[in-house]
């Protein structure tokens, strides 16, 4: 009788442990941080991976998301992320310039494939067959799990633009110092303006334009006050943006939950494909709608845009910077970059 209850206690305990195990698992929750709002394309790949996952992983991983930049905005995500403040963040590598230094190489080809499908080959082989961009990662504590984009560039301005030889002698606004180059190339006078004073600037003529990510400007409105535009698929938001995880939490999580993960990952980024190609159709309808005047920019403009002179000239620069920072083969990094873009513009022929 004394080994029968000691055999059932010793069974008890097993059930217990079992259980607990399996409660534990169920209850995976990773902190994610985007200093965007929760809206429009943005809102919609997050939101759907969001919930890819936790139906992949069978409910054993959920995602507490923190839109808006409720923890960190734009410049402190990445150092969150890394400090393991939190354990996902969206990345756009824009803002860590000394972190994440050859990602800007992305600008410096602004002529793409139109099909998401392409972009995102594109981005996948740069980073598998350039190892410095997995040795920034790396450096930064940090692994992409998803990667995304914002709508290709469009022009809008308060003035009617039917071509970008309107935008020469206009005071236009870039949010990158390589895209400045690009208006000024364009004969436009480039201004500097922060995001957050875009709208005001265009409603009170501080300048007559902004060049940027479609679905980016039309959710902050800007086609308010500048209700004319310049739109197309070819002249692309060519830096990608991510959602990475923080590398040492992505090692704790059991092998089997990462790959469930990288599974809902995989659907969720060829889902993206659709959800890209109706926002922009979402958008010049509700433009159209609005009373904004929409046109489409020629292959012309695309050409002059990507001006091969001109941005062998901003690569040069490009590749000396990086070389005094001891990268010392930036020049034959980017000639990988450019094969690759140009294999994946080939794709759509």
């Amino acid at each position: 009788m004394k080994r029968k209850l000691i055999r059932a206690g010793l069974m008890a305990l097993f059930c217990i442990s079992v259980f607990s195990g399996a409660s534990f698992a169920k209850d995976i929750v990773l902190r994610l941080s985007d200093h965007d709002v929760l809206g429009g394309l943005k809102g919609q790949i997050g939101t759907f991976w969001i919930n890819e996952i936790e139906k992949q992983t069978g409910g054993k991983v959920k995602i507490k998301a923190y839109w808006g930049g409720t923890l960190f905005n734009a410049e402190e995500q990445l150092k969150a992320l890394s400090d393991g403040v939190v354990d996902i963040a969206a990345i756009y590598p824009d803002f860590y310039p000394k972190q994440l230094p050859l990602f800007g190489a992305f600008w410096l080809f602004p002529k793409g494939p139109e099909n998401w499908d392409n972009i995102r080959w594109i981005y996948k082989e740069s980073i598998a067959k350039i190892p410095e961009f997995d040795r920034e990662l790396k450096q930064a504590g940090v692994k992409i799990l998803l990667m995304e984009n914002g709508l290709p560039m469009s022009y809008m301005a308060r003035y009617p633009i039917s071509s970008l030889k309107d935008i020469k002698g206009k005071k236009w606004r870039a949010g990158d110092r390589w895209n400045l180059k690009l208006l000024e190339n364009q004969g436009a006078v480039a201004i500097s303006v922060p995001w957050g004073d875009c709208y005001m600037a265009l409603e009170t003529g501080t300048v007559d334009g902004i060049v940027s990510n479609y679905d980016g400007m039309h959710r902050q409105k800007f086609d308010e006050p500048a209700k004319n535009i310049l739109a197309g698929k070819a002249i692309g938001w060519s830096q990608p943006m991510f959602y990475c995880i923080n590398q040492k939490k992505w090692d704790s999580i059991p092998a089997e939950l990462q790959e469930a993960i990288l599974r809902a990952t995989e659907i969720t980024e060829k889902a993206f494909g659709d959800m890209y190609s109706a926002e922009f159709d979402r958008i010049v309808e509700a433009e159209k709608k609005a009373g904004c005047t929409v046109n489409f920019y020629s292959p012309e403009d695309v050409d002059s845009w990507a001006d091969e002179k001109c941005l062998e000239g901003l690569r040069e620069i490009f590749c000396s910077e990086l070389q005094a920072d001891g990268i010392e083969n930036s020049k034959e990094m980017l000639e990988q970059m450019k094969a690759i873009i140009n294999a994946g513009i080939a794709k759509e022929k």
